[in-house]
């Protein structure tokens, strides 16, 4: 289940939210942990003593954040002519906050977005200066939200790396995994059902 706080992609103001509807409504109904919301880019623009009951409430409710950098960055704040809001959701504070956040992206070559290729990496290494997640204590927790959170909100069984679990899973050309993004990596291999379904290779030259 997905919806928009804001009603409409890019909420450039904290109005016609109903966010804290829908985390209420949540917890009525016994869909904890069931329920995701996209771009959620109203809350932005709210002040600490706002934000942070209803990402308490978020937390409660468990839901689920999908953070869309890409359009949300490309559609905001059309109208301000100085100071220019990023208007995306405030994804460290969510983090913070105890909600699940994932980054991902819903437009691709369109009206929405006229560019991009769908590569969630990219879009994560776009998110980093964004939400400024590039700290030493930030920087680990943006791998899991294009991994292990998205994952948790689709509730995947069998998911990560672990005997008797999928063979599912990308190769990087990475030494470390804290580089796993910002090194914007070659993908090696992607692996589904334990059959490699694309291998790159690489040449160099020494001269």
């Amino acid at each position: 289940m997905g919806l928009e706080s804001s009603g409409r992609p890019s909420g450039d103001e904290a109005d016609n939210m109903s966010i804290e509807y829908l985390c209420k409504k949540t917890i009525a109904e016994g869909y904890q942990g069931r329920v995701s919301v996209g771009h959620l880019t109203a809350i932005h623009a709210l002040p600490k003593e706002e934000l942070d009951p209803i990402i308490a409430l978020m937390a409660e409710a468990k839901i689920n954040v999908m953070a869309l950098p890409a359009t949300d960055l490309h559609l905001a704040a059309r109208n301000d002519e100085y100071n220019v809001r990023r208007a995306v959701t405030p994804i460290r504070k969510l983090c913070d906050g105890g909600v699940n956040v994932c980054i991902a992206t819903n437009n691709i070559c369109n009206a929405f977005t006229p560019y991009g290729n769908g590569d969630i990496l990219q879009t994560a290494m776009l998110a980093i200066p964004v939400a400024h997640l590039g700290g030493a204590d930030d920087l680990p927790t943006v791998l899991p939200m294009i991994t292990e959170n998205p994952a948790k909100a689709l509730r995947l069984e069998g998911y990560g790396i672990a005997e008797g679990n999928k063979a599912d899973l990308v190769v990087l050309d990475t030494k470390h995994v804290h580089d796993a993004i910002i090194d914007i990596p070659t993908r090696l291999y992607v692996i589904k059902n334990g059959k490699i379904t694309v291998e790159t290779t690489k040449t160099t030259k020494v001269y």
